[in-house]
């Protein structure tokens, strides 16, 4: 039997959705034998993460996450990065130098993304940020399927479901990102990758190391040297940077039993529809324009829903 660890990241900025979002993850997750750890950045973000978003007391995330806890088993992990030591040591690691950074340039934890594919000696790795919507049908787990796919299949080195859901003629709207249709085994092969949601088969990926920094400019990576505090990109663009190198691609299902939203917007109509939206996407009911979109159109669920 493989072994999966589970990381689901909740911030600050989350307090408002996680009463919705949290206990279906859990539900879905609790399809499969993994431990599951509720990983709570309790820093300050910077960047526009911190900027954009209204931070709630620690306190309030603490209530929120012990309330979901009676009803579903995970551990909380209250996470301060402000480790130098660590942050060195794991992205030495993980870059082969040992950088101070902790975020991303936007406030994305970097660290903690990091660590997940140490902490624990696992076969695989399934993450999720806290606000990621999905369905999966009755009796069908995405997350099985994925690790049947990886173990079947060495050229995968992660798995995600569809993103949003099917349209009529399996195609996606990925803007410019490029995928193939790999008919033969039902995925969809990418060379680009999500920290949004992922399961990983972590031998794979930690081939895949030391990956390559990629800093917002070319001044960064010395500011990082002096001063410990370089811009660096996000954590899924050097993944997707080293896969793209790689042998590997990443597979999305493309059974139309599983399929993913993510919903960026965080205006006050998204928080008040938002029970109606789970409850819906739960039910496999959406509008007819978020086919094939993995980003929630909220104007359409808008009308949807009225």
């Amino acid at each position: 039997m493989v072994k999966v660890s589970c990381f689901i990241f909740v911030a600050r900025s989350d307090a408002m959705y996680l009463p919705e979002t949290l206990p279906r993850l859990c539900q879905m997750i609790e399809k499969v034998n993994c431990k599951v750890e509720v990983v709570l950045d309790t820093t300050q973000p910077k960047g526009i993460l911190g900027e954009n978003l209204t931070q709630s007391q620690l306190s309030n995330i603490t209530t929120i996450l012990e309330t979901i806890q009676k009803n579903h088993s995970f551990e909380i992990e209250y996470f301060s990065p402000d480790y130098l030591k660590e942050a060195k040591h794991l992205s030495k690691l993980h870059f082969g130098k040992p950088y101070g950074e902790t975020h991303c340039f936007r406030g994305y934890p970097l660290l903690g993304s990091i660590r997940q594919f140490h902490k624990d000696d696992s076969d695989y790795v399934l993450h999720f940020d806290s606000d990621m919507l999905f369905h999966e049908a009755e009796g069908f787990s995405w997350i099985e399927s994925g690790i049947e796919l990886m173990e079947e299949h060495d050229d995968i080195v992660c798995v995600l479901p569809r993103g949003g859901p099917p349209t009529s003629n399996d195609y996606l709207f990925q803007g410019t990102t490029d995928y193939r249709i790999d008919k033969r085994r039902g995925i969809y092969l990418f060379k680009n990758f999500t920290s949004r949601h992922y399961l990983v088969h972590r031998k794979r990926f930690l081939e895949l190391l030391p990956m390559k920094p990629i800093w917002l400019s070319w001044r960064e990576p010395i500011k990082s040297i002096l001063l410990g505090n370089g811009k660096m990109l996000c954590w899924e663009t050097i993944v997707e940077y080293a896969i793209n190198k790689s042998r590997y691609w990443r597979a999305d299902l493309m059974t139309n039993q599983a399929w993913s939203l993510h919903p960026a917007d965080r205006s006050g109509n998204f928080y008040k529809l938002l029970p109606k939206i789970v409850e819906s996407i739960n039910n496999d009911k959406f509008p007819d324009a978020q086919r094939g979109h993995f980003d929630l159109r909220l104007q359409d669920w808008e009308s949807f829903l009225a």
